[in-house]
């Protein structure tokens, strides 16, 4: 089975789940590694919401469950960082501050607002929206690689959920087509290739209703076609229920694809 490379625990804003909790269910599933990747979302617009972690206990309590459970499972240290224009050099800081095994790059912030919201949605189409993602990603990519001022040059080892934004569409994927965005997606790819990037395939999507991970698998296929070759895969779960779900499924597209999944 998979390692789960994307697992938020109580660390996260958005999670109430315990890191012992995470670990003893991935050591129940048979899982040789879990990595936690809690969320570090610097000028985060949102009030009232506060994604950022306590690093000097989370490296803590992490190193402490390392220790534990040695002999049963290698507990690896991430993070998931979100990506923005206007935050690559608070992003260089962190991962020059402290020694990551695994960084997810994701972008969450469109437009002042995180998608996962319905008022993200109020008085616009998905066309415009999912075009508007897109872009956004590809901005935060091209201001993150191309100003590192790491002292030790470093990035993120994988692209966290390519097309994150059509699973909070109110109307799924009803109106989603990969090749109606092509081009911007494309410029992604290539950059991420070009820059030894992994492309993540986060099965959350599968629980919410949808036939595809994120990204869809149209994007998977095209990463293959522009000489993407590794993989990660990540259940982006933020209850224990959730690590390794859909990994059955994954396990089809790598095979299918000829992909290689990359672990530490």
């Amino acid at each position: 089975m998979f390692s789960d490379y994307h697992v938020h625990s109580s660390f996260s804003f958005d999670s109430e789940e315990s890191p012992r909790a995470i670990v003893e269910k991935a050591i129940a599933l048979g899982m040789k590694q879990i990595c936690f990747t809690d969320h570090q979302d610097f000028n985060w617009p949102i009030e009232g919401e506060s994604p950022y972690i306590d690093f000097p206990k989370y490296f803590e309590a992490l190193n402490s469950l390392r220790n534990e459970y040695s002999s049963k499972i290698n507990i690896l240290k991430g993070v998931e960082l979100g990506l923005t224009s206007d935050n690559f050099s608070l992003c260089h800081k962190l991962l020059d501050s402290y020694d990551f095994d695994f960084v997810i790059g994701s972008c969450h912030i469109v437009d002042q607002m995180d998608p996962y919201y319905a008022e993200f949605w109020e008085g616009k189409n998905d066309r415009d929206c999912f075009e508007l993602y897109f872009k956004t990603l590809l901005d935060s990519l091209k201001s993150f690689i191309g100003r590192n001022t790491c002292t030790t040059p470093r990035t993120v080892n994988t692209l966290g959920h390519l097309d994150y934004i059509v699973r909070y569409s109110p109307n799924k994927d009803n109106n989603y087509s990969v090749a109606d965005y092509i081009d911007v997606i494309d410029e992604i790819l290539k950059m991420i290739i070009e820059n030894n990037i992994k492309l993540e395939i986060n099965t959350s999507n599968f629980s919410k209703g949808f036939d595809f991970p994120n990204p869809h698998t149209d994007i998977i296929r095209r990463y293959k076609e522009l000489g993407g070759l590794y993989v990660t895969v990540g259940s982006d779960a933020h209850k224990a229920q959730f690590i390794g779900s859909g990994f059955d499924l994954v396990e089809k597209i790598v095979e299918k694809y000829k992909l290689k999944v990359f672990t530490i």
